[in-house]
C-alpha cells in the first residue's frame, strides 16, 4: 500500500512538473516583458522608499501591501492581454502591423510609463530635478566634452609640422 502510495504521488508530481513546464513555455515570449514591468515596480518602489525616508514621511506596511497588489495586477494585466493577443488579435493585426502580439507591448508600454513618471515625481521630491532634465544636462555636457575634444585634436594637428 505504501508502495503503492509513493508510486501515485511520484507520477502525480512529474505529471505537475510537465504541466508547470508547458505553461512555462508557452509564457516565455513574454518572460521578458514581464520582467521589465516588475523590474520598474521595483524601482519605483525603491525611489518611493528613498522619498519616504527623505521626507520624513511615515512607511506604513498598508503602503508597502500596495506594491504587492500592483505587482500581482500589472503581472496579471499583462498575463491576460498576452492570452487575448495570442488567442484572438495577433492574426488580425499582424496583417497591418509587422509587430507581433503588438497590444500585449502596447500595455506593458503604458504600465512602464506610469511607474517610470512615477520614479520621476519621487526623484523630483527628493532632489529638485527632473530624470529628463538630468538627462538633457547630461547629453549637452556630453556634446560640449567631445566639441572640447574635437578642439585639441585640431589644434594638435595644425600646431604639429608637415614634412
Amino acid at each position: 500500500m505504501k508502495l503503492q502510495l509513493y508510486i501515485l504521488l511520484a507520477n502525480i508530481r512529474l505529471s505537475f512538473m510537465k504541466l508547470l513546464a508547458v505553461v512555462g513555455a508557452f509564457f516565455l515570449p513574454i518572460s521578458g516583458i514581464l520582467f521589465l514591468v516588475g523590474f520598474a515596480i521595483f524601482v519605483d518602489t525603491l525611489t518611493g522608499l528613498w522619498k519616504s525616508k527623505k521626507l520624513k514621511i511615515k512607511i506604513t506596511s498598508r503602503k508597502l501591501s500596495a506594491v504587492i497588489s500592483k505587482l500581482f495586477l500589472y503581472e496579471l494585466a499583462v498575463i491576460g492581454f498576452y492570452l487575448i493577443d495570442f488567442w484572438i488579435l495577433n492574426d488580425i493585426v499582424k496583417q497591418f502591423f509587422s509587430v507581433p502580439l503588438m497590444l500585449t507591448k502596447i500595455l506593458s508600454l503604458v504600465l512602464v510609463s506610469i511607474e517610470v513618471m512615477s520614479i520621476n515625481e519621487n526623484y523630483f521630491s527628493i532632489r529638485q530635478i527632473s530624470i529628463w532634465q538630468g538627462m538633457k544636462n547630461l547629453f549637452s555636457r556630453a556634446k560640449e566634452i567631445k566639441k572640447d575634444i574635437n578642439e585639441i585634436r585640431s589644434n594638435e594637428d595644425s600646431s604639429t609640422p608637415i614634412i
